[in-house]
């Protein structure tokens, strides 16, 4: 006869109370509404009521509610609620990503360049078959071609990341769109933990939050990963969105050498001058389809006291 069945909407009570009091173990969520009379008052059980065991839990994540969108439809559904109380403005919005360590094992990873997408998915465990799924996905797969340091077999869409600072470890990006008047999360998006794709999660977002909610801001709060030019482009071109975020700028050095700002350019001759007063000069070839290439001539770097201060790369020095 097998096990009895279990309510989804306690199985969907309990899941919430973890998310709540950022309980991330089924097994540990089990555990405190089986003696948290709180929780079990929020799961509408009683006090003798038997509480599902945990593997229950894992295969209706990963069988029965993966497909259904049954938490997307949650969460929209509150924030609805938020918007018919007034706590949803419209008008600004800040998006952020938080990251969220994988359970993925770095002594167990392979090195970036030895992972072979071109693999069979039949042959291959959910985790990867999921992933091989995302490759044209702007939050995954087709965020960036560089190819990470390392890729863990089990979970190879964990990025290798050491944002933190600190020992790097496999990760991903949990995105937030917020509204600023109360502070309501309006939409959320996973993606890899990448510049790049939190890019494409924070398009994904706004443009999702517009269609279900008809909700389009005035405004939006990024830190420096949106202030890249082809999203402050999009924003304020294609969506007519203020952006209220720092500009993505590499161009300022601090380690001696000049940064661009010292490089002066004439748009009458398109050339650009050093501060030797050298004459850098381009081809007019376009590399990779956006970039203009301006070089000086080797004669007057060779003999210039100012070269050690344009690169500190010995194979421009000698």
């Amino acid at each position: 006869m097998g096990r009895p069945s279990i309510d989804p909407e306690l199985m969907i009570r309990m899941l919430v109370v973890g998310y709540v009091f950022a309980i991330r173990s089924e097994r540990l969520i089990c555990r405190e509404v089986q003696v948290n009379l709180a929780y079990r008052w929020f799961c509408k059980l009683g006090i003798e009521d038997a509480i599902p065991d945990h593997s229950a839990f894992s295969r209706a994540c990963n069988e029965r509610f993966r497909e259904g969108d049954v938490f997307r439809g949650m969460f929209e559904r509150v924030v609805e609620a938020c918007i018919a109380a007034g706590l949803v403005g419209g008008e600004g919005f800040a998006v952020d990503a938080s990251l969220i360590q994988a359970d993925a094992n770095k002594q167990r990873s392979i090195a970036g360049q030895d992972w072979r997408r071109d693999r069979d998915p039949k042959r291959s465990s959910r985790a990867v078959r999921e992933y091989l799924t995302t490759l044209d996905d702007t939050a995954w797969g087709a965020a960036s071609d560089v190819v990470p340091k390392f890729v863990s077999p089990s979970d190879p869409a964990a990025q290798w990341t050491g944002a933190h600072k600190g020992p790097a470890f496999f990760a991903y990006s949990d995105n937030y769109l917020i509204d600023v008047k109360f502070g309501v999360i309006v939409d959320v998006e996973a993606s890899r933990s990448i510049r790049q794709a939190e890019v494409g999660a924070a398009r994904t977002m706004i443009e999702r939050t517009e269609e279900r909610f008809g909700l389009k801001p005035e405004r939006l709060v990024g830190d420096t990963a949106c202030g890249a030019a082809p999203m402050l482009n999009w924003l304020v071109e294609e969506k007519g969105i203020a952006p209220h975020i720092p500009v993505f700028d590499k161009s300022k050095r601090d380690d001696g050498t000049f940064s661009r700002g010292d490089f002066r350019y004439d748009p009458t001759s398109d050339v650009y001058h050093c501060p030797g007063g050298k004459r850098l000069g381009t081809s007019g070839t376009v590399h990779e389809g956006k970039t203009l290439l301006y070089r000086a001539s080797k004669l007057d770097c060779d003999l210039c006291p100012l070269k050690p201060q344009c690169c500190r790369a010995r194979y421009f020095q000698d």
